[in-house]
């Protein structure tokens, strides 16, 4: 009986070293339903950031990972706080910047106020002028954190909701004045609604502060650097070899 015993035990034992041996060793990567970057289509992640963040895994190598989808704030967290965690498509701002290991850029990104075409009145020369209307953001995001750090007052003259096609009803209906958003994303929004962007959306004012190189892969800071260091590597050989740009010219014609 002592000897089965110990022979379960060591089992037991065996079994929790492997699992955290692969927990140790496994890579989760994180993101959000985000067309065109990210999105779920046909039971697999897809988009120009998957492709991208997909091509530097595959050449770090001897790597194994999973790339999961969840809601924005369940992925930001996981990502935050948890050892062997990256996350994507993510903007870098100052508040962000202590909190992840930034790779590099994977996708590019241009942020404005949108307003509607037909609403004339609406000319901003600087955005402290918005701030006299009612601006739409997604909560959370790097669009909200850069207009809560230049002085907008949630509630105020930021109305901040979880859906992103609400925000563009709101835009449409006149319940807020200009929608903070990424323009890829929200041409997708539009086009999705069998509506032409064009005729639905005006260029306010450019957020040029705002992420101005585009999206971010980032890891927690918990993950090995030296792993972190191998996906930045992995990176600079895609632009060196100009395969990082034929992937953006797949999406986005450039």
């Amino acid at each position: 009986m002592k000897i089965y015993r110990f022979i379960t035990a060591l089992v037991w034992f065996c079994c929790a070293c492997a699992a955290l041996a692969h927990e140790s060793s496994h890579l989760t990567i994180v993101t959000e339903e985000f067309p065109p970057y990210n999105y779920a289509q046909d039971g697999e992640i897809r988009g120009l950031s998957v492709d991208v963040v997909k091509e530097m895994a595959r050449r770090v190598g001897s790597v194994e990972y999973d790339i999961q989808l969840y809601p924005w704030l369940r992925a930001y967290s996981l990502a935050k706080d948890k050892p062997n965690t990256a996350i994507f498509s993510i903007g870098r701002n100052h508040s962000r910047e202590s909190l992840f290991q930034w790779v590099g850029v994977i996708a590019p990104a241009r942020f404005y106020l949108f307003s509607r075409p037909e609403r004339d009145e609406l000319k901003l020369d600087s955005l402290e002028q918005a701030k006299r209307y009612r601006v739409g953001t997604f909560p959370k995001t790097v669009r909200e954190q850069y207009l809560l750090e230049k002085g907008f007052l949630m509630d105020k003259n930021l109305i901040s909701i979880y859906d992103y096609g609400r925000l563009f009803d709101l835009l449409k209906l006149g319940r807020i004045d200009f929608w903070a958003m990424n323009e890829l994303r929200a041409h997708d929004v539009v086009l999705k609604k069998g509506l032409d962007p064009s005729k639905e959306l005006s260029r306010a004012f450019f957020l040029k502060e705002l992420s101005p190189e585009g999206y971010y892969l980032a890891f927690s800071k918990q993950t090995d650097p030296a792993l972190v260091e191998r996906f930045a590597d992995a990176l600079k050989g895609m632009h060196d070899d100009g395969s990082y740009q034929q992937i953006v010219q797949r999406y986005l014609g450039q």
